[in-house]
Parts: structure tokens; sequence; C-alpha cells
């Protein structure tokens, strides 16, 4: 199975690596020649797996799989220079790409859908969001991650959305550390149990059967988590989280 890279940027460096690093055989990746530097670097890491094309025409005319993953203002115009033909296999890594106008530009194609991969799929770990659910990419994509597959773009839209909260949930967990450090710990103890301590609640959020709310209502009342939550409610804090999701979807949502 050969599978290609049209743009060899930060994203597609993480899939790229992901899939190195999954253990599955058989697999050739072929990358564009840019960036330079990323697909070079692929390449070294990953000789008997990764070659870098002269150019992308060749990563088509190669691959049975052809991920797209260049930026969404040069996504169209970096199609109309490539000739597909029908037995491609297309997946798309561009945010907002406009569908219709990439069937008019590419014509037909064996499948078209589009996937939001996040960093840790380098490490083959956490979700990667597949529209819509066909089984054969979902096979694919299991080797980087745990797929969640939707039916409609605008479920898509909504998960990607939500992928803008990475920045600022590190920010959350740098301000815990940094209130730990200030207050006389040393940093390498904070984050040790900050990371540890959010990580352990997320799997219990997963695991947990009732809706989140009531995990967030598990507490004593009058306690240390009451009177955090009171706080933090009181404040409109959640409200906020909420708010900058709906300015991303919106941004999103425009064509």
């Amino acid at each position: 199975m050969t599978i290609g890279f049209i743009g060899t940027g930060i994203i597609s460096s993480y899939v790229v690596t992901g899939f190195c690093k999954s253990g599955r055989e058989g697999i050739d990746i072929i990358v564009s020649p840019r960036s330079r530097d990323k697909s070079a670097a692929l390449a070294a890491e990953f000789p008997q797996m990764v070659r870098v094309a002269r150019d992308n025409q060749q990563v088509v005319d190669e691959a049975e799989w052809i991920f797209i993953a260049v930026l969404p203002e040069q996504a169209l115009d970096v199609i109309r220079e490539l000739t597909f033909t029908p037995e491609k296999k297309v997946i798309n890594l561009v945010p907002m790409l406009d569908f219709q106008k990439v069937r008019e530009i590419a014509g037909p194609l064996k499948l078209l859908v589009d996937v939001v991969p996040l960093p840790f799929c380098s490490q083959g770990i956490g979700p990667v969001v597949l529209n819509p659910p066909v089984d054969e990419v979902k096979e694919l994509l299991s080797a980087i991650g745990t797929v969640v597959a939707v039916e409609r773009p605008e479920q898509m839209a909504l998960l990607r959305t939500v992928t803008a909260l990475m920045s600022p949930y590190y920010m959350l967990l740098a301000k815990m550390v940094g209130w730990c450090c200030d207050n006389g710990l040393d940093e390498p103890t904070a984050r040790a149990y900050v990371t540890s301590f959010t990580g352990a609640l997320s799997q219990v959020a997963a695991d947990w059967p009732e809706s989140l709310e009531d995990l967030a209502g598990e507490m004593t009342p009058g306690g240390l988590n009451w009177q955090a939550l009171e706080y933090l409610k009181g404040q409109d804090n959640f409200v906020e989280w909420q708010k900058a999701l709906q300015d991303v979807l919106e941004r999103i949502s425009k064509k």
C-alpha cells in the first residue's frame, strides 16, 4: 500500500510519523518535496518507509491513498495543477475545503473524505475524526489513533472546533503548574502531579456511564471541589469556554 502526502507540513509530519511507528507492514510512503526540510527529515528518520517525490504529480501517480495537507488558501490551486484518475482515494486534511469544488477540479475519485488528525497521532493515540464513515478509511486510520466517525459535515465542524481548545488546555495546565511553583513547589514535581492528575480525570470521564455533569457533582457539599466549582461558575468561567468554541465554529463555518 502506497500512501502519498501533498504538502509536508507539521500535521503531515505527525501523520507520517504515526504510520511509520504503527508497526503496520507493507506501507510505502511518498511525500511531496515541500516543505523540503520536513520531507527530508522524515525520509532520513524512516528510510525504509518514506521517500521524497520530485513533485506533487508523482505523489498522485504512485499513491493509492492521497492525503491533501496544504494551506487552505492554496488548496484549490494546488489541486488544479494535478491530474487524478478515478481509482484514487483522497483524504483531505485541509480545514474548510469545499468538496464540491474539489470534485469539479479533480474529476471522479474512488473516494473523498474529510479527516481531522491531531498531533498525538504521531504516537498512535487520541482521536482521528472522519467524515463520512467509510470502513476502509477507518481501517487505515486506526493505525494512528482512535477513529471517531461522523455522518455529516456539520458534525465534523463541531469536532474540528473542539480541537481549538488544545492550546487553551495546555495553558490551563501551565497556570496550574505555575501556581504550584509560585507557592514553593519545584517545577518537575508540579508538572508530574498536574499531568498525571488531569490524565486520570480524563480517563475516569471516558469510562463514566452517566452524564459528565453528574460526574462533576460527585463531591462533598461544602468541600474543596464544591468551593472551586462554585467560584468558577460565579465568574462565568465555563460560559467563556463555550463562547470561545462558538467563535471558532463561526470562523470554520464560513465559506
